[in-house]
């Protein structure tokens, strides 16, 4: 029997495959029941997007610059995973998580959680946790934890703490307390 060269997948349950350039259109699309919604908005315009319901993936690109509160742990909601690439700027603020990957820059803030790959360049702020791997840097301020792993540079101050993992290297510059 041969495969049929169309799809079998209901035409209903298609998302557009373009990407969303709006926080309407990214609250829309979740709300259809999309599984990955794909964010690349121009840089001079920055997204705001609350409380998002939704349980597949945001994945923000290109030169996207998004503002993220989530005002509730996300195991306690239906909140998406959100996955930061390319040159992308997104701010995070209350419990929210993402994964970074590339050349993006993330500031994240309150109780925040950041898994920081490649060249990545992370902000961490208040009480945000950061696992950083291969070459991210991290800037660490008031309480923030950093896990550190590979070639990560972290660059702390006040109460944050570090944790080294893998082939630690630790070179210090400032006056320990």
């Amino acid at each position: 029997m041969r495969r049929p060269t169309t799809s079998t997948r209901n035409p209903q349950c298609r998302t557009p495959r373009t990407p969303c350039r709006t926080a309407a259109d990214v609250v829309a699309r979740f709300a259809q029941g999309a599984k990955t919604v794909i964010v690349d908005s121009p840089p001079d315009q920055i997204l705001e997007l609350h409380d998002l319901i939704g349980t597949g993936t945001l994945r923000i690109t290109g030169t996207s610059r998004v503002r993220i509160t989530t005002s509730t742990p996300q195991q306690q909601t239906r909140s998406p995973a959100i996955v930061v690439t390319d040159a992308a700027q997104v701010q995070l603020e209350g419990h929210s998580r993402c994964y970074a990957y590339t050349t993006a820059i993330i500031e994240a803030f309150d109780d925040t959680k950041v898994e920081a790959r490649n060249k990545t360049t992370v902000y961490a702020v208040d009480r945000a946790k950061v696992r950083a791997t291969d070459e991210p840097t991290i800037y660490a301020y008031d309480q923030a934890t950093i896990h550190a792993d590979g070639h990560t540079t972290v660059h702390a101050t006040d109460n944050s703490r570090i944790l080294l993992h893998d082939n630690p290297e630790f070179r210090s510059s400032g006056v320990g307390r």
